[in-house]
C-alpha cells in the first residue's frame, strides 16, 4: 500500500509538472509519471536500477519537449523525491516506518510552526520577491517546532541510532531544508505566473503544494541513510 501511495503521488506529479510548465499534458507528462510509478516499485529491491530510470526518462523528456530544460528537470524533481521516500522506507526494516514518520511529522511542524509564528510575530520578510508572506521570525519558529516536536518524537517512540537531542538538532535543519523546498516552488510558480500547481486537490491545489518540503528534505534524509549503511556515518 505503501508505494501503491508514492507511485500515485508521483504520477501526479508527472501530470502536474508537464501542465505548470507547458500547459497541457502529452506524452512528456506521462514519460516522467510512469518512470516515478516505476521506481515506486523498483528501489526497494534495486535502488541503482531506479536512478537509472530517472536519467533515461530525463533524457528522453529532454530530447522530446525540443531540449527544454525545465521540462527535463522535471524528472529529478519528480522521481528523485519518489525514490528517497521508497528507499528510507525499505533501507532499515527496524526503523523505517519510524523514519517515515518522523520525517513527516517534522514537514508538518515547520509548516505550522512558520505560520504560527510568522503571523504573530511578522517582522522582516525572509524572500519577498519569491514568497511575500515568510518572515524570518516565521523560519526560527518553522526550526523551533521541528526541533521540539522531533525530540519528542525521539521521546516517546524513538528512532534506533539517534538519540532525542540528535533528532532535535536534525528536525531543526530539516526545517530550513523543507523551508527551501517550499520556496523553490514558489519561486518556479511565480516564473510561470500561477497561483497553485493544478486544481487536483478543492481548495489546496496540487500535489506540488502540499508536498514541496517533502521533496527536499526526503533526498537529504535518503542520503544520510546512505552514508550510515556505508559506514561513513556512525
Amino acid at each position: 500500500y505503501y508505494n501503491i501511495l508514492i507511485a500515485l503521488m508521483g504520477a501526479c506529479m508527472g501530470w502536474e509538472w508537464e501542465t505548470m510548465v507547458s500547459g497541457r499534458l502529452s506524452s512528456i507528462g506521462m514519460i516522467i509519471g510512469t518512470a516515478a510509478v516505476m521506481v515506486s516499485f523498483v528501489t526497494m529491491e534495486m535502488p541503482e536500477l531506479s536512478l537509472l530510470i530517472i536519467l533515461v526518462s530525463a533524457l528522453f523528456v529532454y530530447f522530446k519537449s525540443g531540449k527544454n530544460v525545465l521540462l527535463t528537470f522535471g524528472a529529478f524533481y519528480v522521481g528523485l523525491p519518489i525514490a528517497s521516500m521508497i528507499y528510507i522506507y525499505y533501507i532499515k526494516d527496524a526503523t523505517s516506518v519510524d523514519i517515515v514518520l518522523w520525517l513527516l511529522f517534522v514537514i508538518w511542524a515547520t509548516d505550522t510552526g512558520g505560520y504560527i509564528v510568522g503571523r504573530t510575530v511578522g517582522g522582516p520578510k525572509l524572500l519577498p520577491k519569491i514568497s511575500p508572506k515568510k518572515t524570518w521570525a516565521g523560519l526560527i519558529g518553522a526550526m523551533v517546532f521541528a526541533g521540539g516536536v522531533s525530540y519528542g518524537f525521539g521521546l516517546l517512540r524513538g528512532v534506533e541510532g539517534f538519540s532525542p537531542i540528535l533528532l532535535a538538532g536534525i528536525g531543526a535543519v530539516m526545517a530550513v531544508i523543507s523551508q527551501a523546498g517550499d520556496f523553490f516552488e514558489s519561486w518556479i510558480k511565480r516564473r510561470l505566473n500561477l497561483k497553485d500547481s493544478s486544481q487536483l486537490i478543492p481548495g489546496h491545489g496540487g500535489i506540488f503544494d502540499r508536498v514541496d518540503g517533502l521533496l527536499f528534505t526526503a533526498p537529504v534524509v535518503a542520503v544520510i541513510l546512505i552514508f550510515i549503511n556505508l559506514g561513513f556515518l556512525p
